[in-house]
């Protein structure tokens, strides 16, 4: 599918979404510009990584250009070095945090204009700690399909040396995010998913500070490109305090972290309160 195709359909699910969050315009506003901003920051990152595994790459001998075991040790440094573990824990919680918070508060003061939104919460301390943990995850998924790009590369090549250079070509092209792990598109699939659960996470501690809405109702994206399991979750509704149970999985909103990623990759699901 061509890149401009893309990139309206991504502009439609984002729109849909915003829809659904019934921000004012100050706080949409605010919201796309966060959004933008975490999104921008993760790309910047993911570009760092692919130019410091290519380095590394690019300085092996032949001989170990073609190990598979030092290559998946040169990988993990790279992808799961202390440096860009910090980098991106505080690039996923500067960009993400702020829309918990944007949420959240935005929902508690318009069912109840009495509340005042506590920003010192359990569940925002919660949400902080399940972003943290999805930084390995996002991590290995780069570093999985790093190591499977090398493995076609050994495959391919008729001779040690011509392995070698294939390996080393295939780290290049990856560099230059063009596609692949330290993409654009990588960055965009990533804010996305944080941006939901950022949003529906927020908005669940909004109810809960209100005081006022007792249950809550999943609620599918209304596109050919929802999941299967979002779809019949579709008017769900739980007490509040519980979870959904979606593709197998408890998840407190659609986002949640802590489900796994088939449930919670580019998902534009939201929830609406019962009272």
């Amino acid at each position: 599918m061509c890149d401009q195709c893309l990139y309206l359909i991504a502009k439609a699910d984002d729109e849909d979404f915003l829809d659904s969050l019934d921000l004012n315009h100050a706080e949409r506003t605010l919201m796309e510009k966060l959004y933008k901003e975490g999104e921008g920051s993760i790309a910047d990152i993911l570009e760092l990584q692919g130019k410091a595994l290519d380095e590394a790459i690019q300085e092996l001998s032949d001989e170990l250009a073609v190990d598979e075991k030092e290559l998946w040790k040169v990988i993990l440094q790279v992808q799961a070095g202390e440096f860009f573990q910090e980098k991106f824990e505080q690039a996923v919680y500067n960009a993400f945090m702020p829309l918990f918070h944007l949420a959240g508060e935005s929902e508690a003061v318009r069912i109840n204009e009495d509340v005042k939104w506590e920003q010192k919460n359990e569940a925002a301390a919660k949400f902080a700690k399940k972003l943290k943990k999805l930084v390995p995850a996002m991590n290995g998924t780069s570093a999985d399909h790093m190591l499977r790009a090398f493995k076609r590369a050994i495959e391919q090549g008729k001779t040690p040396s011509e392995r070698a250079a294939l390996v080393k070509e295939v780290s290049k092209q990856a560099a230059k995010g063009e596609e692949g792990p330290f993409s654009m598109n990588r960055a965009v699939t990533i804010s996305r998913t944080l941006t939901t659960a950022a949003a529906n996470g927020g908005k669940l501690e909004g109810w809960k500070q209100s005081g006022l809405v007792k249950k809550k109702r999943w609620r599918a994206a209304n596109n050919k490109r929802t999941r299967k399991d979002h779809r019949e979750a579709n008017g769900q509704t739980v007490d509040i305090d519980k979870p959904f149970r979606v593709g197998g999985e408890n998840l407190m909103y659609p986002g949640d972290p802590a489900g796994s990623a088939k449930q919670i990759v580019k998902c534009r699901c939201t929830m609406q309160a019962v009272f």
